[in-house]
């Protein structure tokens, strides 16, 4: 087993992550990771580690909403000298076309993955959001995870193999598994009746994600849902794949558009292009693609085709752009629920729960940071951006506008992200967590138990312990208290 520490970071410069193990063509060259801020406290690739270093475990965003009598926008201030705008490529080498950019343990090495900022929005329907937020969707055996149930396992399941084609577990909430001595196994999917039933009766979680490289170009974030499976909207989404079964692109660049057939590898390690260059291909700059082109080692197309979504899958209208150290970012979408089956209808006088995440630094996966759970008030002129709901839920006010939502001044309010760690419900209620009562009962925010500042270690400590490792040896006191 390959581990490694801020002392010794060779099993990290020596991966090439992806999305998908069984379909990556891997690059032998070595790199490290290029949009990491620093070396990470611990490192164990084979088990799905990667620790931020302690710096680097909390992160700030600023959020605001707005809204008319039809739609509403939120608005995302985030922070980073790093930003990525490049999102996976294709590079020739050799006379073979490779995947570079992953989706693996950590920040990409070549730093060829996009930045995200995401919202999950609750009314109510979900248990525990409110208090826990997005913890509630995070179960043993979930892709990522150092116990992410094998593929194989995953493809034989009726459900998630048979009838969605999937061969991993990602994020779901207990309500879509059948309870199991107190446990939500992910293998215990409710039947399709149920999943259906839940769905009707608004029984999971709407799930706004705003993408640099797939959604942002064409001017959209990605709508979905988090129920059994995170899952897209109905609808077709805003970006494919730019390459066959054999690997070989689909399109390459229009040369009377863009003026070139491809990127070169070298100009995107080094960060040449910019927001405004072509770093992204679509039905506008491209043409099919050519195989009998004088292709040379280092062309690199986009993997993704970016296109335009339609149905509710399209509804989230997006724009995002960064500058001096911070990506603006707006998301807007009509107040009613463009589908009623995997969205939320937004009403004015009533409080929702909502959480936030972002991916920087050319992560994916589970290696995000992540907000506590907050709620957004629309109409309620008792709540403020500074007060605390009774039930210890800090509540963002929505400032109303009777104009264009263009005109309209947002009212920053300040939140924390944090990293995450590898901790999941059935932790958290498992009695070996000393606030377990607290998360089965329902009975208290997370916030009223846990010190923002204090509990980025607490995450830390868990992880390391559950490796078999003393987190002392880390910097990290087994001594933290509530």
């Amino acid at each position: 087993m390959t581990t490694t520490s801020c002392n010794d970071k060779q099993a990290y410069d020596d991966h090439d992550g992806t999305d998908d193990p069984s379909t990556e063509n891997h690059s032998t060259e070595s790199h490290t990771p290029a949009l990491a801020s620093g070396e990470p406290l611990y490192a164990d690739l084979e088990r799905n580690v990667y620790i931020p270093a302690m710096e680097d475990l909390v992160r700030p965003l600023d959020v605001a909403f707005t809204y008319n009598e039809d739609s509403v926008r939120v608005h995302f201030r985030f922070e980073t000298d790093r930003p990525s705008w490049y999102h996976q490529y294709l590079v020739y080498e050799d006379g073979e076309w490779n995947r570079y950019g992953s989706g693996g343990q950590g920040p990409d090495k070549h730093g060829l993955y996009e930045d995200r900022v995401s919202m999950m929005l609750d009314d109510g329907s979900v248990e525990g959001f409110a208090e826990i937020g997005g913890f509630v969707t995070v179960h043993p055996g979930m892709r990522s995870l150092t116990n992410a149930a094998p593929p194989s396992s995953v493809e034989v399941h009726p459900h998630l193999g048979g009838n969605l084609g999937r061969s991993d577990v990602r994020k779901f909430i207990r309500e879509s598994r059948e309870e199991v001595q107190d446990e939500y196994h992910w293998s215990q999917t409710r039947s399709t009746e149920e999943l259906d039933q839940l769905r009707e009766e608004g029984a999971f979680l709407d799930l706004w994600q705003w993408r640099a490289h797939r959604s942002n170009p064409l001017g959209y974030a990605d709508n979905g849902y988090v129920l059994e499976y995170r899952h897209g909207s109905e609808g077709t989404g805003m970006f494919t794949d730019n390459n066959d079964d054999s690997g070989q692109p689909k399109f390459m660049f229009d040369p009377q558009v863009v003026g070139r057939y491809a990127l070169r590898k070298d100009s995107l390690l080094d960060r040449q292009y910019g927001q405004e260059d072509p770093y992204y291909i679509y039905v506008g700059n491209s043409v099919p693609f050519d195989p009998d082109h004088d292709w040379l080692d280092g062309d690199a197309l986009p993997q993704r085709f970016l296109q335009e979504p339609e149905g509710s899958r399209g509804a989230l209208k997006a724009d995002g752009y960064w500058s001096d150290g911070f990506w603006d970012i707006t998301i807007t979408r009509t107040l009613d629920a463009p589908g009623p089956k995997d969205s939320k209808t937004i009403a004015e006088g009533n409080t929702y729960n909502v959480a936030f995440a972002a991916h920087t630094d050319g992560a994916g996966a589970r290696w995000h940071y992540v907000s506590v759970p907050y709620g957004v008030a629309f109409g309620d002129s008792d709540n403020t951006n500074s007060s605390d709901h009774p039930d210890g839920l800090t509540v963002i006010h929505a400032k109303f506008t009777d104009g264009p939502l263009d005109k309209a001044e947002p009212d920053w309010f300040e939140t924390s992200l944090f990293y995450p760690g590898q901790v999941d419900l059935s932790w958290l209620e498992n009695i070996d967590h000393p606030g377990h009562q607290f998360v089965r009962d329902g009975s208290m925010h997370m916030l009223e138990i846990h010190d923002l500042e204090v509990l980025s270690q607490f995450i830390v400590r868990h992880e390391l312990e559950m490796l078999g490792l003393d987190p002392e040896e880390f910097g990290v006191s087994p001594e933290l208290s509530y």
